[in-house]
């Protein structure tokens, strides 16, 4: 640890005060410029970025992400949402070809 620098326990620290009060809208021109797999891990790192991200309502933001990537990626399966898509491209490591 730091000289001089303390653990906060139970308050908030100033980058978790300063998500919790910065509008929604700001974040999602951000989540706007990555790509699905980042996209992905982001949803992963709290219960807040998770209901944010999957909710439906950020569809678009997925979509956008999916864009993002060049030369592009095969269109969106019927059966799969944008977040079910990002996993199969960016983390699976086995195979899903059905017999």
């Amino acid at each position: 640890m730091l000289q001089g620098s303390k653990k906060i326990r139970g308050k908030k620290g100033l980058l978790e005060k300063l998500v919790k009060d910065a509008p929604l809208e700001i974040f999602f021109e951000i989540f706007m410029h990555l790509e699905p797999g980042d996209l992905l891990q982001l949803a992963r790192t709290s219960k807040d970025l998770r209901n944010v991200l999957m909710s439906k309502s950020s569809e678009s933001i997925w979509r956008t992400a999916r864009e993002n990537i060049e030369p592009g990626l095969p269109r969106l399966p019927d059966d799969l949402s944008e977040p079910e898509y990002a996993h199969l491209l960016f983390f699976n490591t086995y195979c899903h070809v059905s017999h």
